[in-house]
């Protein structure tokens, strides 16, 4: 599976809208869209969207370019409000997960 960081860069004093606007349904069918997984984080200056699928930038870059999908438009129109944004694609060079048997023999 792979990533695409999708970040915004927050303009000071917008945290708490950037929260209630990353806390929003999507404006689309995220798995429909082929996305597999998405985790969204909020700092004091910025968001930080990672989105995780077989080819997650590609995915973004459809979404993005799909002039019909007016509240995928819409959605990126309030957050280029609050922020500036920056995409590229990401993998990890670390990872751990715990082990799903709960048995630590």
């Amino acid at each position: 599976m792979k990533q695409v960081l999708v970040v915004f860069d927050l303009h000071e004093g917008v945290e708490l809208d950037a929260e209630r606007l990353a806390a929003a349904d999507p404006p689309v069918d995220l798995e429909g869209a082929g996305f597999q997984r998405l985790a969204v984080y909020v700092t004091h200056h910025e968001a930080i969207f990672v989105f995780e699928g077989e080819e997650p930038q590609w995915r973004i870059d459809e979404l993005v370019d799909d002039f019909l999908r007016a509240a995928v438009r819409d959605r990126l129109d309030e957050w280029r409000k609050l922020a500036d944004v920056r995409t590229w694609p990401a993998r990890p060079v670390f990872y751990w997960e715990a082990s799903s048997d709960g048995d630590e023999s």
